[in-house]
């Protein structure tokens, strides 16, 4: 057999194997840890602010059969965020869900008063706010929708990087057939117990460059590497909540700013789901963003928790989660600087 027939049967099973659907083969190269966030935050950093419009979708699922049924929808939602001075500080970010003009459902974080909330009117009517410092402390149950983590799934605020005593940053590579990703972990300090949790996993597609041509089409075309999955942990390791982000689309810059080297990007198709203790479904919300832009055409105070709670919501129904902990904390703080002002 010639070199020239060897090679011909050589294409023709490579053929045979990709039209009969076998799975790409697994990436021969990959980049380190470093240069995966660096590309990361440099996208990010690009967006200090976004303006954006909202379709949401809302869907809670039967604790016995499973079976998820819509419960609400706003095609005319907003989202707006704006990014405080510290890079993984407090952002102010609130998104909101319509019915025509009138305002149904909040979910932010304020700056101004460092807290997280959440309020809405459909299907009840109920407020809910916690300290951002308190995120994630044993006993503060999760809200429906998690404004921290949310401005995680948005893929426009940085990423922290390098270890310290209370952060690690961990990869880790998944080499399943059909399935090949870097996850990216994240350990945190959790806060009062002070425990080493794994926090969250962000997964990046897994490619390499590839020769145009007659190979792109045997294994299909090259991915960018992106963040196409988020999940969230509870300190036990389960998973509360995974977000799958795709169709990414450029944020339009404020033509009054200079314009960075690559134009900046962010999923606009968001499907976030909640899971019980037996990591059953409890809720989902999908988001289609829309005309994403940076220019500043709105007020930051549109953020703001209790001066836009609707006077549907009564005094009584707004709760903060974290009140009990808060107030121990308080206390012991007040203990340690008494003792220490004694000695």
């Amino acid at each position: 057999m010639t070199s020239m027939q060897r090679t011909g049967l050589g294409l023709l099973s490579i053929l045979a194997a990709a039209l009969g659907g076998c799975d790409r083969p697994m990436p021969k190269t990959q980049v380190p840890l470093s240069q995966l966030v660096a590309e990361y935050n440099r996208n990010a950093e690009a967006v200090p602010m976004v303006a954006a419009y909202a379709d949401i979708e809302f869907t809670a699922y039967h604790e016995s059969t499973g079976v998820g049924m819509p419960v609400w929808s706003s095609p005319n939602g907003l989202l707006r965020m704006s990014k405080g001075p510290e890079p993984f500080g407090t952002h102010d970010m609130v998104l909101i869900g319509r019915e025509l003009s009138k305002q149904v459902i909040r979910v932010g974080t304020s700056r101004k008063d460092d807290i997280y909330y959440m309020w809405t009117l459909v299907p009840e009517t109920k407020a809910m706010w916690g300290h951002m410092k308190y995120a994630g402390a044993p006993g503060i149950e999760n809200m429906t929708i998690d404004p921290s983590g949310l401005q995680a799934i948005l893929g426009i605020c940085q990423l922290p990087y390098g270890s310290s005593k209370d952060l690690g940053v961990t990869l880790r590579m998944d080499t399943t057939p059909g399935r090949y990703a870097y996850i990216v972990g994240y350990i945190n300090r959790q806060p009062i117990s002070n425990r080493l949790i794994l926090s969250r996993e962000y997964r990046f597609t897994w490619d390499e460059e590839r020769p145009d041509g007659l190979s792109e089409f045997l294994i299909g075309k090259q991915k960018p590497r992106r963040v196409e999955e988020i999940s969230f942990f509870d300190p036990e390791g389960r998973k509360l909540i995974r977000a799958e982000v795709s169709d990414y689309k450029p944020v339009e810059l404020d033509p009054a700013t200079d314009e960075p080297e690559t134009a900046p990007i962010m999923p606009t198709n968001i499907r976030i789901t909640w899971y019980n203790r037996k990591q059953q479904k409890k809720y989902a919300i999908r988001l289609k963003l829309s005309q994403m832009t940076t220019e500043e055409i709105w007020d930051i105070e549109v953020c703001d928790f209790l001066e836009n709670v609707p006077d549907e919501i009564e005094d009584y129904q707004i709760v903060q989660v974290d009140k009990g902990l808060a107030e121990e904390q308080e206390d012991q703080e007040e203990s340690n600087g008494g003792e220490g002002g004694d000695e």
